[in-house]
């Protein structure tokens, strides 16, 4: 009897290890998002930490964007990163599959958390036009820190020292388009956001390849960046076709830096703007709370 349970044992032990070394064969699938995942917001998923367990091999990539287990959404690619709106608004899983160059697949899924700390108000301003503030909290140890941006193109009673559109919701959507020395001094508590804060909101945005999107993203939790176009030489042009939104960098006395956006770009990035040029506006502010 005893000689009989040792035989089990062994025989056990040596199926284990044929099925150790027959699943060593298979790839590792790995990957994470590049950047934290929002809403309806474009993020990279990379699968480049996947590597296969075999000196000579090659590896394909596919995936499950919604998680449902039903269906792959994406065929299969040797380009381990893949470009996604991202689907959940609150959490999800989505999946991947490894393939090497003999046909063996890992599969794995992932859990995914949206984050969005935010409120929406209207605060008092010295402006005759108002404007609503989205509110972005962020928790560090020690201190709240409030990022606070007008969610609406700011809007000027008619003059003609700037741009109105004629139609009433052209200027609910577009705002107004004003020169950068009117820009920069609408308001006593808000004011024009910096390179460097516009920077900050295109890294919370996925980063510059991607921000472009993300900032037009019809979502609450969004900036809603609107493409109103500019006026230059009298004229206006690009409307529908591009965004020029005014920064508080001068470059020197007769140009200043603005943030670009396009309808067919995913990409945002600055550009140099005579100051005459009339161009949008939105204005932010920073609260840090010890």
């Amino acid at each position: 009897m005893k000689a009989k349970k040792i035989l089990l044992f062994l025989l056990a032990a040596a199926l284990m290890a044929s099925c150790e070394r027959e699943d060593m064969t298979s790839p590792v699938a790995l990957f994470s998002a590049q950047t934290p995942p929002i809403y309806k917001f474009k993020v990279n998923l990379d699968a480049s930490g996947s590597f296969p367990t075999e000196d000579v091999d090659w590896l394909e990539y596919r995936w499950d964007i919604n998680g449902d287990h039903l269906g792959w959404e994406t065929d299969w690619s040797g380009n381990p990163i893949v470009t996604i709106e991202f689907p959940f608004a609150i959490s999800g899983y989505i999946g991947l599959q490894v393939r090497n160059s003999d046909g063996r697949i890992t599969e794995l899924y992932q859990g995914f958390i949206t984050d969005l700390n935010y409120e929406i108000f209207r605060p008092h301003t010295n402006l005759e036009i108002g404007f609503s503030v989205i509110t972005y909290r962020f928790y560090h140890p020690g201190h709240l820190w409030a990022w606070m941006w007008s969610c609406e193109n700011i809007q000027l009673p008619d003059s003609d020292g700037w741009y109105n559109y004629t139609a009433a919701a052209d200027r609910f959507a577009y705002g107004s388009l004003m020169p950068w020395s009117v820009a920069d001094t609408l308001e006593k508590n808000y004011h024009l956001p910096s390179k460097a804060d516009w920077q900050e909101m295109i890294n919370y945005c996925g980063g510059a390849t991607l921000a472009g999107f993300n900032l037009q993203v019809e979502a609450e939790h969004g900036l809603q960046l609107t493409l109103p176009g500019i006026v230059t030489e009298g004229l206006l042009r690009e409307q529908n076709s591009a965004g020029y939104y005014w920064t508080g960098d001068e470059v020197d006395e007769e140009s200043a830096w603005a943030l670009k956006i396009s309808a067919d770009s995913d990409e945002a990035k600055f550009v140099i703007l005579d100051k005459s040029s009339l161009a949008s506006v939105r204005l932010m502010n920073i609260l840090n709370y010890r």
